[in-house]
């Protein structure tokens, strides 16, 4: 049943294509925020390490969260509102996004710090250290898995957004499982043509080169717009158990088990 949701995700997506403009958006920013990096690693600049050091990463993977969290919730609220049969604009979701951008900035601070403290513990355990903290990890992405809808479509704040997101974890999480393996299996089937093209272009047909950027780049756009799109499905049917518009009740309940 969810691989048939999954393909109903990317058929919405194909109904209005121009939400896989946030994730344009999304990495434009990321990008942005990521040029001075990438000017000190080209320029074979040392970069001295300390607490100084250690506060800007930090900082930049706090914003580098914010944006994407950001982009995401204006997705989901586009697609809350295609669900419900209305024509979304960008400026809607993005004002939508905007009207919450003081839980989303909490949020990815709150996220940031989790992961960067998972990271840090990781770093520094053995192999029995290692598979607890990557159980540990596991669970946290399947407990928050649902945040970006609840954080855009309910009016509370980070903690009661964390706990809503996980008390749809016991109804969900076998689907959220499936979803990744789904999305993961069509992302590498159609970044064949995309590995073929920058192999030919490594290989004396340097023209390839932008063809094989722009496949990438769209596989990365549509692959991630539809994610969320199943997402917000995922949410407004395990909260509501009304199958949303372009969606069969069968594949939805069939799907989810209702507690």
């Amino acid at each position: 049943m969810t691989w048939q949701l999954v393909s109903q995700s990317f058929r919405l997506l194909r109904a209005d294509p121009k939400l896989a403009i946030f994730p344009v958006l999304s990495a434009a920013g990321v990008l942005t925020l990521s040029l001075p990096f990438l000017f000190l690693a080209f320029t074979g600049q040392d970069i001295h390490r300390g607490a100084g050091t250690w506060l800007l990463a930090f900082a930049w993977y706090a914003a580098v969260s914010f944006v994407t969290i950001f982009f995401n919730c204006a997705l989901a609220a586009c697609v809350q509102l295609r669900l419900a049969g209305q024509t979304p604009s960008i400026s809607a979701g993005l004002s939508r996004a905007a009207s919450r951008v003081h839980v989303i900035l909490l949020w990815a601070l709150f996220t940031s710090t989790v992961g960067r403290m998972l990271q840090l513990l990781e770093e520094r355990a053995g192999w029995v250290g290692r598979i607890v903290l990557g159980m540990v990890g596991l669970s946290w992405n399947l407990a928050t898995f649902l945040i970006v809808p609840v954080l855009v479509m309910e009016e509370a704040g980070v903690v009661d957004s964390l706990r809503r997101s996980a008390a749809l974890l016991r109804q969900t999480w076998g689907e959220q499982l499936i979803s990744t393996i789904a999305f993961g299996w069509f992302g590498l089937l159609f970044a064949i043509p995309g590995i073929v093209l920058g192999a030919l272009a490594a290989n004396g047909y340097p023209a390839l080169i932008a063809p094989a950027v722009l496949w990438f780049a769209a596989l990365f756009a549509s692959f991630t717009a539809a994610s969320e799109i199943f997402t917000v499905v995922l949410y407004r049917y395990a909260t509501s158990g009304q199958p949303p518009t372009g969606y069969g009740a069968a594949a939805l309940s069939g799907a989810l088990r209702r507690r």
